[in-house]
C-alpha cells in the first residue's frame, strides 16, 4: 500500500500531462520511466523535463503534470502531492553500492546481506505470481 493509500493502474493516467526527469542527468532512470509507460501503451505528453527530483515534485505540486518517481523520493513530499502505488507489473529497479576496496565497515556487509535477502524474497514472490 502506498504512503497515503492511493493505488491505480497506469492506463488511468493516459492523456495526462507528465513532468519527467531529464535524460541527460540519469539516462537509465529516464529510460526506465519511459519503458514503464511504453509497456502500458501510454505516450506521455511531456510538458517539462528537469535535472533534480525536488524540482520534479515541485512541478507536480504546481499542477504542471504528473510523474513516475521512486517512492523513496516522494514519500516526504508536500502534502498536496498525492502518492499512488502503481498496481501494474513494473520492472524492479537496480541499485548499486560503491565501497572502498581497502576499508569496509561492518554496515556495508550488513546492508549487502539485507539487500540479497530482500532480493531473494522478491524473486520468489515474482515467480509465484500468475
Amino acid at each position: 500500500m502506498a504512503a497515503n493509500g492511493k493505488m491505480g493502474r497506469l492506463r488511468e493516467v493516459a492523456g495526462e500531462n507528465f513532468v519527467m526527469y531529464e535524460c541527460t542527468w540519469a539516462p537509465g532512470f529516464h529510460d526506465l520511466m519511459f519503458g514503464i509507460l511504453r509497456d502500458a501503451a501510454i505516450v506521455p505528453n511531456v510538458t517539462q523535463t528537469v535535472g533534480e527530483i525536488p524540482t520534479l515534485i515541485s512541478l507536480v505540486h504546481s499542477g504542471m503534470g504528473i510523474t513516475i518517481a521512486p517512492l523513496s523520493v516522494v514519500i516526504d513530499s508536500v502534502p498536496s502531492v498525492v502518492i499512488c502505488e502503481i498496481l501494474d507489473r513494473i520492472p524492479m529497479c537496480e541499485i548499486g553500492m560503491a565501497v572502498s576496496k581497502r576499508v569496509r565497515a561492518a554496515v556495508v556487509d550488513n546492508f549487502r546481506s539485507f539487500a540479497l535477502t530482500k532480493l531473494g524474497r522478491a524473486r520468489k514472490s515474482l515467480r509465484g505470481r500468475a
